[in-house]
């Protein structure tokens, strides 16, 4: 569609307005919905979705109060936590970007993301003081720490949230094409490149996840993080948030799968997102013969293609409920999908072996 706005384009009809939903409206919504129930389970912690809400607001008011602002980038280096998962929502709610990295990177690595970017702001876990050295440059004007650990950076997060407590932040109005992520992936230059996700795009992507890959989803579901929150899990944990499902962490960053399958039964766990290695690792491991996984309904893996064997063994020992995406960062992943109904366990005449499935809706 070409044309500017309030003119008539070929076709004949006025493009009017461009505006959508700001992301944090999400969390406004469940707040006032879903207030009293669990939003975020860490360790032995819950946060219901009101207090998310309330440190999301306070969050936001910080940032504004440092100047930060629509179209400003917030650089995040943090393992899975409470603070960088309100982060996100902070920043959609001022309509700046998000710009999460790998935790696993090299500081000079984490040094050039800061620079491409052009973030203003840096949230660093306690555990990176390196890569806090390596992001200064002439346009990042502070670091906050993401823990209550290290002596770099001006403050902590908890501090400016608990400063801020009480604060009420509107969601700032943000047209499609505004920016809210800048999804950083591997670069065939050797440099990884910055996919720029909108609020609009989002907003499709999240629609689209949920008619296509955990159809059905509601508050009564609960999800379980085994990935880093920085990529495709960040993603799936959005769409979660979209329906009020809890997100639950690891309780450290290590890939523990005894303690996985207690969550998952625990939790009454139904979704999660992985990606082949992983969920060969669960399914070979011997706590899935000793923890109850019955409310697994959407195991959703991507990344690369899975072995056959290893699909059949996935589907014997947990039930048809592999959901395969194909796909790029660009599009946050979900391009194609082989929904469980196509996943056969036996090699028979209506197995779809080596598909990638059938386009997504839309």
């Amino acid at each position: 569609m070409s044309g500017t706005a309030g003119t008539a384009p070929r076709g004949g009809i006025a493009r009017v307005s461009r505006r959508v939903m700001n992301l944090a409206y999400i969390l406004t919504q469940n707040a006032r919905r879903h207030g009293d129930r669990p939003g975020f389970i860490w360790n032995e912690k819950a946060w219901s979705w009101r207090h998310i809400d309330q440190n999301v607001s306070a969050l936001a008011a910080a940032l504004a109060a440092r100047g930060i602002g629509k179209g400003d980038r917030i650089l995040v280096h943090s393992k899975n936590c409470d603070e960088m998962f309100w982060s996100m929502f902070a920043a959609f709610r001022l309509g700046a970007v998000w710009v999460p990295t790998n935790f696993r990177l090299m500081p000079d690595e984490v040094g050039y993301l800061a620079a491409a970017s052009g973030a203003k702001a840096f949230l660093c876990h306690t555990d990176f003081p390196e890569h806090a050295r390596a992001a200064a440059n002439p346009a990042l004007e502070f670091v906050w720490r993401i823990g209550e650990e290290g002596t770099f950076g001006e403050a902590t997060v908890g501090d400016v949230i608990a400063r801020h407590a009480g604060a009420s932040v509107e969601n700032a109005p943000v047209e499609y094409d505004d920016p809210c992520w800048f999804f950083f992936t591997s670069g065939t230059t050797g440099r990884s490149k910055a996919a720029v996700l909108t609020h609009g795009q989002m907003a499709f992507v999240i629609t689209n996840h949920l008619a296509d890959l955990m159809p059905g989803t509601t508050e009564d579901d609960a999800s379980l993080v085994v990935a880093p929150l920085s990529h495709g899990a960040g993603v799936h944990q959005l769409v979660q948030t979209a329906r009020g499902v809890p997100t639950i962490l690891l309780p450290s960053e290590k890939f523990d799968i005894a303690e996985a399958y207690r969550l998952i039964a625990r939790h009454r766990v139904s979704n999660m997102f992985t990606v082949p290695t992983i969920l060969k690792m669960m399914v070979e491991h011997p706590a899935a013969e000793q923890h109850d996984h019955s409310s697994l309904r959407y195991i959703i893996y991507a990344g690369a293609p899975m072995y056959r064997e290893d699909q059949k063994a996935a589907l014997n020992k947990l039930g048809g409920v592999l959901v395969q995406y194909f796909g790029l960062g660009e599009v946050t992943g979900n391009i194609t999908v082989l929904p469980p109904g196509l996943h056969d366990p036996e090699d028979g005449p209506h197995a779809r072996i080596g598909t990638c499935g059938f386009e997504r809706t839309g």
